[in-house]
């Protein structure tokens, strides 16, 4: 017997969490190319068949990257000026 109640230690049960982003993208390119050596309904061939890599291709597709990140620039900027066309028309407007 005691005066003083020793208490004994609090247990968490913690379980730490990792993530690791890199094998989330690895596992969801797998589940993709899975999906994409199955053999469709009624086809029964199942192989697989890469895609032909030519020269240049990679060339070509950052071209069209650079196209569409022009493209979407251009509409950028267009938009900014006709807001600033509207914004200096009001203040016109006002100052009359």
């Amino acid at each position: 017997m005691s005066f003083f109640k020793l208490h004994k230690p609090l247990v968490y049960n913690y379980k730490p969490i990792y993530y690791d982003p890199k094998k989330e993208a690895r596992e969801e390119r797998r589940k993709r190319m899975e999906q994409a050596n199955k053999p469709a309904e009624g086809n029964g061939k199942g192989e697989y068949e890469p895609q032909i890599l030519r020269r240049g291709i990679f060339r070509e597709i950052a071209e069209k990257e650079k196209r569409i990140t022009r493209r979407k620039a251009r509409g950028s900027n267009f938009r900014v000026i006709i807001i600033l066309i509207i914004l200096l028309a009001i203040a016109y407007f006002l100052m009359k």
